[in-house]
């Protein structure tokens, strides 16, 4: 054989062997062709055009407004069952249930305690008043006066019952009873239970008025259990990983999170699926009312505030057998939002990592973390180190998800066959190879948990160059 023909032979047995590489994961046909079996659909493929961005951009999220909106106005902080309250009572003049009698005349008539004291029993110097009275040391050896409050520290009953000169009496901090009422000396029980303290205050003045001097009470809630919203903190959630083996319909489809446990929440565009956390035991306190209002980002920062970054982090709110789940960063740039909290709210902080999986032909294949609360399609590919030039092919790049049903009734697409729990498996594909397509990318949201797909551009089966052909070939070219 001469040396051309020979080289001629190996060239054409190298294309036929490039033909039989195997793929990254099934052809463009493979998923359009494999979306139906047997007359049943198994998942829709929708072609992405700018109706379909502008419907998914427009379903409508989870918000606390909407789900709570009769609870938009502060609650009133009344007392119950076994919150602990504090009574003082005053009296207008001394001498009377709750004062001390007068102090008794000096038997001569002068004025007792202003005779000067002899130059030896005077205090050194910087210990006197302004008119020579002796302050007297305290324990910290300051003079009297001189002790005061800090800043921010709570100032005791027992001081407010000194400066009313004795004409007061405080009652020991004594919980709410069963009965919905606390015993006051002379007074009795009073009714307390959903009363606000201005209310108890007059009740125990009426019951007074016959037997006291004047009587004024002061009624303060010093702890409430029903008052309360409960914070948990719970900053360890994580989804559990997935491997990347072998690429196929069945492993894209496989990799979504299960259709069947998630919740409604999620079927409305705006939710995390349970059955993705594993939660830990969770932090948490719970958070007194003020009789003025408190809302949920002052009982979080209140509790501790998360610690986790804000676009992983999600709030959600139970109240009255109701249950929402938003993301932080919506509770914090959305004022509406921001409820006021009710008793017996509790508010959880979830650590949800959002992560989407890139899978073909593409520079990276990987789950790949969000670094925002919002991405599009332009970004997770740009993530992924775009399409690879040797095997892409640009009209091959699929998303897979799974969409509640009123998404696809809107797109007018079919539900697959075996759609369970509200939500039905459902194939975006996209057009590279035609410029719109790339501002449409810019604009198609990406959802925690999706998986993207490029298929590559190499035929499966063996061409016309396959070693058989190529042998027959070689035979019948006439000699060099």
């Amino acid at each position: 054989m001469k040396p051309a023909v020979f080289l001629f032979c190996m060239m054409a047995l190298s294309v036929g062997g490039c033909s039989w590489i195997p793929r990254a994961g099934p052809s463009t046909s493979d998923v359009l062709e494999q979306g139906q079996a047997g007359g049943e659909i198994l998942f829709g493929v929708v072609p992405v055009d700018d109706r379909v961005v502008n419907t998914l951009i427009a379903q409508p999220k989870e918000k606390f407004a909407l789900r709570f909106k009769k609870d938009a106005q502060p609650p009133e902080v009344k007392i119950a069952i076994g919150d602990t309250l504090s009574v003082m009572i005053w009296e207008s003049a001394a001498g009377g249930l709750f004062s001390e009698a007068p102090p008794a005349p000096a038997p001569t008539g002068g004025r007792p305690g202003i005779e000067p004291l002899s130059p030896e029993s005077r205090p050194p110097g910087g210990q006197q008043g302004e008119f020579g009275n002796p302050r007297r040391p305290t324990e910290t050896g300051r003079p009297q006066e001189e002790q005061r409050p800090s800043v921010g520290e709570p100032f005791p009953m027992e001081a407010i019952g000194a400066a009313a000169g004795r004409r007061s009496a405080t009652i020991p901090d004594q919980e709410v009873g069963a009965d919905g009422a606390i015993s006051v000396p002379y007074a009795g029980r009073v009714p307390a239970v959903g009363r606000l303290p201005a209310e108890v205050q007059q009740a125990i003045e009426a019951r007074l008025a016959e037997k006291a001097l004047g009587p004024q009470a002061l009624v303060i809630v010093k702890k409430s259990a029903v008052n309360a919203v409960t914070v948990l903190l719970n900053e360890s959630g994580q989804e559990s990983s997935a491997g990347f083996g072998e690429t196929s319909i069945e492993n894209i489809i496989g990799s979504l999170p299960n259709p069947v446990e998630a919740p409604a929440a999620v079927a409305a565009g705006a939710g995390v699926p349970p059955n993705r956390i594993q939660t830990a035991p969770a932090a948490g306190a719970r958070v007194s009312l003020s009789p003025g209002g408190d809302r949920l980002l002052q009982i979080i920062a209140e509790a501790g505030g998360a610690k986790a970054p804000v676009h992983e982090t999600f709030v959600r709110l139970s109240r009255g057998g109701v249950t929402a789940t938003i993301p932080l960063e919506q509770l914090v740039s959305d004022p509406a939002e921001d409820l006021y909290a009710q008793p017996g709210d509790v508010v959880t902080l979830l650590r949800v990592p959002q992560t989407f999986s890139v899978f073909g032909a593409t520079g990276r294949n990987a789950k790949i973390a969000f670094d925002a609360r919002n991405i599009t399609l332009a970004e997770a590919l740009a993530k992924s180190q775009g399409l690879r030039d040797d095997l892409a092919k640009p009209e091959g790049v699929f998303l897979f998800r799974y969409e509640p049903n009123s998404v696809l009734q809107a797109l007018d697409q079919p539900i697959a066959a075996g759609a369970r729990g509200g939500v039905s498996p459902v194939v975006y594909r996209f057009n590279l190879r035609d410029g719109k397509a790339y501002s449409l990318a810019q604009e198609f949201p990406i959802y925690d948990k999706d998986v993207i797909f490029v298929a590559d551009a190499r035929p499966r089966r063996p061409t016309n160059s396959s070693p058989r052909s190529i042998k027959s070939r070689v035979r019948s070219s006439p000699a060099w």
